[in-house]
């Protein structure tokens, strides 16, 4: 194992294994500054064959190589190796004292004890020992040990977000950020901005048999439509696993907004750019983002077709309220840009 690295566990698997990285390298973030500073912030409403058929994502795509841009640190990464390959890169990475990211599926740790597929779930291997691998987990207060071939698994699946993982992983090569701090911030608030208000301008690399809504569009879209799910052939798992999206699933609550808010409360504390009414105003989001979980739940327990109607109704009404303002609070950041 890396000597001196230690762990905690966190709200978001993301952002907890930034920080765990952060805090063996010793670069002082907490884990809201380095879901902020690498802009994990996002939305993607997401309409797939199998079940769940309809589904949603509050974080972005590139929380984790955001970061490391925004800060200057240099890191390589890998996606599409064979197993063997990435494993030996992995293994030298480890062996020069350097942790590495590993996007995975659950499903197939066994520690995680889940039948349910879910990725990419972000680890830190922290190092090996003969046919197992040592993993940092952000819901697990101590390193876990997963046999390689478990590994190999877990890194190989199609159930991804935004597309299947392909053996993905990270590691920073760099041992110190290279840009400030404040100006690290303002760059993850360019890029969340950007993300939510102008989600045209990327790719998601999304499944072939999903199609995806981003940003503020696949919020709106996510909103009208919930009063719909109530016919979906899966609307009982559709809606749980969207209130377990909103609140669950290491998201920090309210679908990540709740490790947003945070973020802008540190942003205020170090730049001009945020003011602490705008982090009142994320505050605000975040709970509203909350009581949206509430319905869901209310929507897939109800016992009777009028009572999950008027769930959905209720549902959709406060995400397209919601949207609005978001939408909102994110021209603004971006006209203080």
């Amino acid at each position: 194992m890396l000597t001196g690295f230690a762990h905690e566990t966190g709200n978001h698997c993301g952002s907890t294994s930034l920080r765990d990285v952060s805090d063996f390298n010793e670069w002082g973030l907490s884990e809201p500054l380095c879901f902020g500073i690498g802009a994990g912030l996002g939305f993607s409403y997401i309409e797939r064959e199998d079940s769940p058929t309809r589904q949603f994502v509050g974080r972005s795509p590139w929380l984790e190589t955001g970061f490391y841009d925004h800060l200057g640190i240099t890191f390589e990464e890998r996606d599409g190796q064979p197993f063997d390959d990435a494993w030996t890169d992995i293994r030298t990475h480890l062996d020069a004292g350097r942790p590495v990211l590993l996007f995975v599926d659950i499903y197939y740790l066994e520690y995680f004890d889940s039948d349910v597929h879910f990725s990419p779930h972000v680890v830190v291997a922290v190092g090996h020992e003969d046919d197992t691998v040592l993993l940092a987990d952000s819901e697990f207060d101590d390193v876990q040990r997963l046999p390689l071939d478990q590994l190999a698994d877990s890194l190989d699946s199609d159930h991804g977000f935004f597309g299947p993982i392909r053996n993905h992983w990270l590691a920073p090569t760099g041992e110190e950020p290279t840009r400030p701090v404040a100006n690290a911030i303002h760059d993850g608030i360019a890029l969340t901005t950007k993300t939510m208000l102008e989600p045209e301008s990327f790719s998601f690399s999304d499944a072939s048999t999903s199609t995806g809504t981003h940003g503020l569009a696949g919020m709106r879209a996510f909103g009208r439509d919930l009063p719909d799910w109530q016919a979906l052939p899966d609307a009982t798992w559709c809606t749980r696993f969207a209130y377990q999206n909103v609140e669950k699933r290491g998201t920090g609550g309210g679908a990540f907004r709740g490790l947003f808010a945070p973020f802008l409360d540190e942003a205020a504390e170090r730049t001009d750019l945020v003011t602490a009414e705008l982090a009142a105003e994320a505050h605000e989001i975040a709970s509203d983002w909350s009581d949206i979980g509430q319905s869901l739940k209310r929507a897939g327990l109800a016992d009777e077709e009028d009572e999950a109607k008027a769930a959905y109704e209720e549902a959709g009404e406060q995400v397209l309220a919601v949207a609005d303002r978001e939408e909102e609070l994110y021209r603004t950041l971006r006209d203080r840009l």
